[in-house]
């Protein structure tokens, strides 16, 4: 008898076995019981598919009503009336016949699982031909794998989805009931998701299998399974003796930690090693300096420049017990590597080590208040309501470093949740034009934030000095619209989006260089990209002239809210005024600018001081780009990136002394003028 006709009659055994164990096991499961009528109903009678397939089984996802997952079992067996439910976001997985026989042993595994880090199943179908299983689906996360690429994950996110995966597979290793016993079998980064709260889940068991009692390993046959197995997960072991273990998932659990730390697939990494070879990854990687060199891209960023104080990046312990982790799941005999009750332990560790860094945040308020001179009027240097900011100097390194602390006024309770705001903006979004964070005290009833000393102090006592040519104002520009896009976010990082809400010269932030960087976050908010909506519904609040005027009326916040700010700004810097004076009388700036625009006198704005030094055409390019930024119409107003591109441009156009054209009318309505793609400015008949 051929090898094909044994696996045939294996697989037709197997297959026996579950359905008559399926008609034990599905009566303790009845609260799980979806009908097909409801199926077809919520999927358009199977109409959403996602996703691609995997043998013999089809996705779909859909709004079900389902069990209810807050509810215990036994509470229903209790109750004799019917198990409570609730509406869900789901995936559905329908089998195909020749899948059939994965349908029973996946529920049979699933069914069983109750822990967080487990991807729940919520139902099942099992009517006419038809098999289904129903898990709840986290459409606003994706695969692991398009975040370690895409997304800008943190040193700590990243510590705790391992830790996450790892109580998860201990769980099936040693928690299960009945002492049950699961083997993943070939754990990859495709086969974890992300919930809302950037938890890890292990998903699909395609090609797991039960351990038996009393046995640490089982031969299995691979074609006896479905699912894809990938090389690189699996245990070098099993593929000489076909003996799968739960110390195979530890090997494919440090496979998965270094697409963690590396920042993409596995089958990326390996081939970019310029000499390919299959030897053991361990021994690959044994050169620890080497292997750091290879940590993803973005948290390399979080240790450069300006970040000694910052806590995304890996603090070195905590790498080097991550990285200690690594090399023990990855041994190569199975002997050698951890249980994952050891793994969860050295996660707790080294996550405990990258916490206590952050610490270097945090500064006595006798340090602060002494290098303030106990916040002495001498040292006052600004505030407000929310209370006074203090120059001062700290110890650090060998010398000392001139900070300044903007002490919080809590006597009436107030500003407790813009403080912890502010310091998570300023701790996690670390970026060349964004202030950088010193420290921070909370002691007793005290909310202080330190910050490096912005030397030339702000931008509005220099609008109307001469001494700020042409060239510097267009360089601040661009350095205020870089750290705007940067606080934007987009697409390709997916990083939330920070919006200021108080972007005005004052804010905007001086050093030696001239460089520009945007200040106090205090009303700023940050709002989750991958919400369906592009707005937050808000009290309006800012600075009188710089709001935003569609904001102040609707209460509708939106990033463009802050261009419009940003736009006031851009008029302010090349009228070498304040706008304050026209800003008091609500939407008059405005008016002002746009009639200077229709009646063709926008040449009268400029400042006198260097209007002969501007070149005609980069002069055009900004204020066509500054007008812009104050459309009616907020999506017609440009994003912080366009407007990036044209600041550069009008620099450019400066520096080259481009003087063509020389003439060229700029009258008309703001909805009449608009920006070609790449740049070039058109007006509309």
């Amino acid at each position: 008898m051929g090898d094909g006709r044994r696996l045939e009659m294996l697989k037709k055994e197997v297959f026996g076995v579950w359905v008559s164990v399926w008609d034990m096991k599905v009566k303790n499961v009845e609260h799980l019981r979806i009908t097909l009528k409801d199926i077809k109903s919520a999927t358009s009678n199977f109409s959403t598919k996602i996703g691609s397939k995997l043998d013999y089984i089809t996705y779909y996802s859909a709004k079900l009503k389902c069990f209810d997952r807050e509810y215990l079992p036994s509470a229903i067996t209790k109750n004799k009336s019917q198990p409570p439910k609730r509406h869900y976001t789901v995936r559905i997985a329908l089998f195909e016949r020749p899948g059939h026989e994965m349908f029973y042993r996946i529920f049979e595994i699933a069914s069983s699982c109750t822990h967080q880090n487990i991807q729940p199943l919520l139902g099942f179908c099992d009517e006419d031909s038809h098999r289904i299983l129903v898990y709840r689906y986290y459409s606003y996360r994706e695969q692991l794998p398009e975040f370690l690429e895409s997304r800008n994950l943190t040193w700590e996110q990243r510590l705790k989805i391992c830790l996450n995966i790892a109580k998860g597979l201990h769980y099936l290793h040693y928690e299960m009931e009945d002492q049950k016993i699961v083997i993943y079998n070939n754990l990859s980064i495709d086969n974890i998701v992300l919930d809302h709260n950037w938890g890890a889940q292990i998903v699909g068991f395609e090609s797991s299998v039960f351990l038996p009692p009393n046995q640490d390993e089982l031969v299995l046959d691979p074609r006896s399974i479905f699912g894809n197995r990938i090389l690189y997960y699996e245990d070098p072991e099993y593929l000489g003796s076909f003996k799968t273990r739960r110390e195979s998932d530890v090997y494919s659990f440090g496979v998965v930690m270094s697409e963690i730390l590396f920042g993409y697939s596995i089958n990326r990494l390996i081939y970019k090693t310029e000499n390919y070879t299959r030897e053991p990854l361990v021994q690959r990687w044994s050169d620890k300096g080497k292997i750091k060199k290879q940590i993803c891209p973005k948290l390399r960023e979080e240790n450069g420049e300006n970040n000694s104080f910052l806590p995304k990046g890996p603090n070195e312990d905590s790498l080097d017990t991550y990285l200690e982790i690594m090399y023990e799941c990855l041994a190569p005999t199975h002997d050698r590597r951890p249980t994952m009750k050891v793994v969860v332990t050295k996660l707790e560790k080294a996550i405990s080590l990258q916490e206590n860094h952050k610490d270097n945040f945090r500064m006595s308020y006798e340090d602060i208040k002494s290098a303030t001179n106990n916040f002495s009027p001498q040292n006052y240097v600004g505030g407000g309501g929310f209370g006074g900011v203090y120059k001062g100097e700290i110890a650090r390194g060998n010398g000392h470093q001139t900070i300044v602390a903007k002490r919080l006024d809590t006597s009436h309770g107030q500003g407790e949740k813009q403080y912890y705001n502010e310091l998570q903006i300023l701790c996690e979004y670390k970026h060349t034009n964004v202030i950088g964070l010193v420290g921070y005290s909370n002691e007793t009833r005290e909310r202080i934030i330190v910050y490096e000393h912005a030397s030339r102090g702000s931008l509005d006592r220099y609008l109307n000095d001469a001494r700020l040519t042409w060239k510097k104002r267009l360089n601040i520009c661009i350095d205020v619209a870089s750290g705007l896009a940067f606080l934007h976010g987009d697409d390709e990082t997916g990083q939330e989006v920070v919006i200021h809400r108080d972007i005005k010269t004052q804010n905007i932030l001086l050093f030696d260089d001239w460089k520009a960087k945007v200040g106090d976050f205090g009303l700023s908010l940050i709002s989750t990209v991958y919400e369906k909506e592009n707005y937050i519904i808000d009290h309006a609040c800012g600075t009188r002239g710089y709001v935003d005027p569609l904001y102040r009326k609707t209460g509708f916040l939106t990033i463009e809210s802050d261009i419009y700010s940003f736009g006031v700004v851009l008029f302010e810097i090349l009228c070498g005024r304040s706008t304050y004076p026209i800003n008091k009388n609500e939407g008059l700036f405005l008016d002002f600018v746009k009639h200077s625009f229709e009646e063709g006198k926008q040449d009268e704005m400029v400042f006198e001081a260097i209007k002969k030094e501007i070149v005609p055409k980069s002069l055009l390019t900004f204020q066509m780009i500054a007008y812009r930024c104050l459309h009616d119409d907020r999506e017609k107003r440009p994003t912080a990136k366009e407007v990036l591109a044209q600041l550069k441009m009008a620099l450019e156009y400066q520096e080259n002394n481009i003087q063509e054209p020389d003439v060229m009318d700029l009258s008309g309505k703001l909805e009449d003028i608009n920006l070609k793609p790449g740049g070039s400015l058109n007006q509309t008949a």
